[in-house]
């Protein structure tokens, strides 16, 4: 074999085993934990989803409704988030009446609980946050407490433990709870606008291939100094003891012809 041929042979020895370590951290997909139930449910909407969601996630966005004024009083009424994983219901007369005002303006805004202040008692955020906000319309001006007392439901994606609540999302208050339904639909009471977030008690579902990533990533670091060591000082070690071989030989021959002509001339 050639010098040219060996060199191209080392080089290309060295790209594939690249490739064959990149391709299997770059098409290695996630392992995602089975639930333990019968058909499926509504996909829960995450602002930030954890590892296992994977693309098929959608953002909810934030949302608003507004609720009229019936002859000076607010009426009983539902209403909830775009992705329906708050909702509040309102007796007749909670919203106390404004002069000049006809309606009242209720938003959602789903948050990343992780950038708000940790839950409690050991607990950790249970899905999204929701900062609720009420203003009368068309002053702007905000609702500080409902005239009487509504009710606040979260469906949540992890079995619940506590309802948390928060004026401003630096720290939380307990709120009594109730379990509706199942452990994953939770309920309090509700009398004023601010944060509201679910804690669990359940550990967070580790990643099982996040070891293996890591193994991977060391794979490809080693892989990649093998070829410096290859490229930069291994083949060019070859190359020139080749060449010092090839230029052995051919003064060799040199000489060997130099000798037979010799012999001819005599």
């Amino acid at each position: 074999m050639t010098g040219r041929g060996r060199r191209a042979g080392f080089l290309l020895a060295g790209l594939y085993a690249l490739a064959v370590v990149t391709t299997g951290l770059i098409t290695d997909h996630p392992v995602r934990p089975l639930f333990d139930a019968i058909g499926g449910s509504t996909p829960y909407k995450w602002v930030k989803p954890p590892w296992y969601v994977g693309s098929t996630n959608i953002k909810p966005g934030p949302s608003s409704t507004d609720i009229a004024f019936e002859n000076g009083t607010s009426p009983l009424i539902g209403v909830n988030s775009e992705d329906a994983q708050i909702i509040l219901n309102l007796p007749q007369g909670a919203l106390p009446a404004r002069d000049g005002d006809t309606a009242v303006r209720v938003s959602f805004t789903p948050l990343d609980p992780k950038k708000l202040a940790e839950p409690p008692g050991g607990m950790r955020p249970d899905g999204n946050a929701y900062r609720v906000e009420m203003t009368y319309q068309p002053s702007g001006q905000p609702v500080g407490q409902t005239a009487t007392s509504g009710n606040v439901i979260m469906v949540v994606p992890d079995e619940a433990q506590k309802m948390l609540f928060s004026l401003d999302g630096k720290s939380w208050d307990e709120l009594p709870t109730q379990m509706l339904g199942d452990p994953n639909t939770v309920g309090s009471a509700y009398n004023r606008p601010g944060y509201y977030l679910v804690g669990t008690a359940l550990p967070e579902f580790a990643n099982p291939n996040q070891e293996d990533g890591k193994k991977r990533v060391i794979g490809i670091v080693m892989v990649v100094g093998a070829l410096a060591l290859l490229l930069g000082y291994v083949l060019p070690t070859i190359l020139r003891r080749s060449r010092a071989a090839q230029a052995a030989q051919a003064a060799e021959a040199a000489a060997s012809t130099r000798r037979n002509r010799a012999r001819r001339r005599r």
